[in-house]
């Protein structure tokens, strides 16, 4: 079921650019895991990211506008397969300008898929990259 949901929410990333979202604050060799998505004006941007052998990961959505970014993030890291140890997680946070979370991670995970929707009301646009290390 997970594998279906992450197949079409990479779907709708068709709407990917190339523009830069810097990591997050907390100290770490972040890598950012694929391009950086930016919304439509006034809609939610979706997408998913893997990322391997993650010690951290962290979500970054930044917006010009003054109204609130809403994040929804979920998280599925795995050990060595997914009939060894699991574990899901999500959350929902706000922000204005920057929010950024940091979904846990299974202790030494071997995979870990992290779904991201953000979107702010109005008119204006939202761009989120996930990292990881």
């Amino acid at each position: 079921m997970l594998l279906g949901a992450a197949a079409s929410l990479a779907a709708l990333t068709l709407g990917s650019s190339g523009a830069n979202v810097s990591p997050p604050a907390q100290p770490g060799p972040w890598g950012q895991l694929g391009a950086a998505v930016t919304s439509r004006p006034g809609k939610t941007l979706h997408f998913y990211r893997q990322a391997k052998n993650p010690t951290a990961l962290g979500i970054v959505a930044r917006s010009s506008s003054a109204r609130p970014i809403h994040l929804t993030w979920s998280s599925y890291c795995e050990f060595e397969s997914d009939d060894a140890m699991t574990e899901e997680n999500r959350d929902s946070l706000t922000g204005v300008h920057s929010v950024v979370a940091y979904p846990p991670v299974l202790d030494r995970s071997t995979l870990c898929y992290v779904w991201v929707n953000a979107g702010v009301v109005g008119n204006a646009r939202v761009i989120a990259a996930a990292f990881a290390y």
